[in-house]
């Protein structure tokens, strides 16, 4: 009788505190503005957690991208594992949410990619919908920067603005490495609230090794002017 009269003043004690304006104002805003890796501990940059954090926190109406900071971060021994070509993929999370990437830009990784038109043509990524003429099947990645297989965990549903914008963003890449000859390493990390289906964006940072001059580290936001996005069912609204 002790034991459970103790479990139930435990309960209200718990309640209590939990309705408390601060403490549930400050809950509210952990599980809707940290992503989802962040939560899991998935994790373990505290300086790029905090950045998610900030990012969805700003007021980012009709802007296309934004500078996270003035340099990549990158560190020396990342650096020094980028001679070759590669690319890494870190997998989707359990609810299917594309997860980092990394890789290494080459000259020789370079190329005029003709097929991913159609690859992505069957691709439906989360949050898509066919009859949005203002949403797109983006690449987490162009595969002009180096060839890679298409399919729903490198793919996300983005809208038209934001391919264009990412396309700059690539290309900018694309061209520092085919004038200088040099390769570059670069990271793409989505960033999503905990209740979504499609990123609010994405980090893009890229580094130039030898004498290429290339340093960058970017926000590009995924929305469309004049219409408002929903992150959790992918639909596209005309703003009146």
């Amino acid at each position: 009788m002790k034991k459970n009269k103790f479990y139930f003043v435990a309960i209200i004690a718990l309640v209590v505190f939990l309705v408390q304006p601060k403490v549930w104002h400050g809950l509210r805003d952990y599980f809707t503005k940290i992503d989802f890796e962040t939560q899991l501990g998935l994790k373990s940059d505290v300086e790029s957690n905090r950045s998610n954090s900030q990012l969805l926190e700003l007021d980012l109406k009709d802007k296309k991208q934004i500078e996270v900071a003035k340099h990549s971060n990158f560190t020396q021994t990342e650096l020094e594992k980028s001679k070759h070509s590669w690319i890494k993929f870190s997998g989707v999370t359990a609810t299917g949410k594309l997860k980092e990437v990394n890789l290494v830009v080459t000259p020789q990784s370079l190329n005029n990619d003709k097929n991913s038109e159609k690859e992505l043509k069957d691709i439906r990524p989360l949050g898509w919908h066919d009859k949005q003429r203002k949403l797109a099947k983006i690449p987490i990645v162009s595969p002009n920067l180096i060839n890679f297989t298409l399919d729903k965990n490198r793919v996300f549903t983005g809208t038209k603005q934001t391919a264009e914008t990412l396309n700059q963003v690539m290309s900018k890449v694309y061209e520092s490495v085919l004038t200088s000859g040099q390769p570059a390493r670069v990271r793409v990390t989505p960033i999503y609230k905990i209740v979504s289906q499609i990123p609010s964006g994405l980090i893009i940072e890229s580094r130039g090794i030898g004498t290429d001059p290339l340093d960058f580290k970017i926000y590009v936001i995924n929305q469309q002017k004049g219409y408002r996005l929903n992150y959790l069912t992918g639909k596209l609204t005309e703003e009146r």
